[in-house]
């Protein structure tokens, strides 16, 4: 039993030292792809992919955190000179990438603004902002029904919370019961095994005095009778086990953290989105987004995108993050992804929230 525990401990301090190099072995990755440009191509060998590898696996280790911004500074660069170019399409498609990425990137709102000045049709679209958009009647309504939804979730959670709390108490009353009882049962067993010693002892001492006293009997003639030798004792002391080394949590938990991360609030809106414009990634599409874009800012919402993959989410994402910032730069778009099967996509809006639903997941 003692070879197991140590045997499982050491394979666990093996797989996590494991994973530590891993993942300095991808911020080295990180590091010479972008130093060589290689920033989201060729495919299997670029910085984002890595990046991308990094926070899947660590999603709460921020030391690949400046890398992104260098990576986005990279492209902010790249977009610079595409516009010295006049290559407008082509400086969008840089800063498009920086948007989903890194959005705090330094220069990226600058390089935004100056080509929002000289791209095709922008001056329009805040115009457009208030021929779209729903009723306030209608998003009043919408805002009643998801604070009443948003109630009974409390009145849940609260209980849920109690019930938890219940657990707890429970739990710990047995932990505390079992850590008594494995010391009472030390303290019999260390008492035993003293009554052992000292019985032990006793019974040597009385086996030497007969050896003694039969040795002098034999022998009184003798002046100086040989003394026999008393037996050795040993008296062997037992090791306690050490304790097993807890492991800690794997890939497995980080991936199952992602997959709980689900918006679970009722939404206050809803806004069907042209898949053939997806599709096609037609910027165009700027103008059907001003209404959903307009009920964001006025609700304060966080939003989660429907689509089929997950390269047409990222797509459609940077293009309400622009459509936003041409209304209000100050605003953050909070965003996440929901898979479709058979329907058309469509955009959800829900209510604010201030952690990510990664962390909300893992509490």
């Amino acid at each position: 039993m003692k070879r197991l525990i140590t045997l499982t401990a050491l394979l666990l301090a093996m797989n996590s030292q494991a994973a530590t190099q891993n993942l300095d072995q991808l911020l080295s990755s990180i590091k010479a792809d972008i130093a060589a440009q290689r920033l989201s191509s060729p495919a299997g060998n670029n910085a984002l992919e890595r990046i991308d590898a990094f926070r899947e696996q660590a999603p709460y280790d921020f030391r690949v955190v400046p890398l992104a911004y260098q990576w986005g500074e990279a492209y902010v660069a790249l977009a610079n000179k595409a516009i010295a170019a006049k290559e407008y399409d082509k400086a969008q498609g840089y800063l498009d990438k920086v948007w989903l990425v890194a959005a705090l990137t330094p220069g990226l709102e600058e390089s935004q603004d100056k080509l929002d000045k000289l791209y095709k049709g922008a001056p329009n679209v805040v115009a457009r902002a208030e021929e779209k958009g729903p009723s306030k009647e209608e998003l009043a309504r919408q805002k009643q029904l998801a604070e009443a939804a948003e109630k009974e979730k409390a009145k849940v959670e609260a209980e849920r919370k109690r019930k938890a709390e219940e657990e707890k108490r429970l739990a710990a009353a047995e932990k505390k019961k079992a850590e008594q009882d494995r010391l009472r049962r030390q303290e019999e067993e260390r008492q035993r095994r003293a009554e052992a010693e000292k019985a032990e002892k006793a019974a040597a001492a009385k086996r030497l005095a007969d050896a003694e006293k039969a040795n002098t009997a034999k022998s009184k003639a003798d002046a100086k009778p040989a003394a026999k030798a008393a037996p050795v004792v040993a008296v062997v002391k037992a090791v306690a086990p050490k304790p097993a080394v807890k492991a800690s949590a794997g890939s497995n938990e980080v991936s199952e953290l992602w997959e709980e991360a689900k918006e679970d609030t009722a939404p206050l809106a809803s806004y069907p989105v042209s898949a053939e414009q997806i599709a096609s990634r037609d910027r165009d599409i700027a103008d059907g987004l001003q209404p959903i874009c307009q009920a964001i800012l006025d609700n304060d919402a966080s939003v989660v995108v429907h689509t089929q993959d997950k390269a047409d989410y990222r797509w459609l994402t940077v293009r309400l993050t622009l459509c936003l910032r041409r209304l209000d730069k100050s605003f953050r778009l909070r965003h996440s992804y929901q898979t479709l099967a058979d329907s058309g996509p469509f955009v959800t809006l829900h209510p604010t929230r201030e952690v990510s639903l990664v962390r909300q997941a893992g509490d």
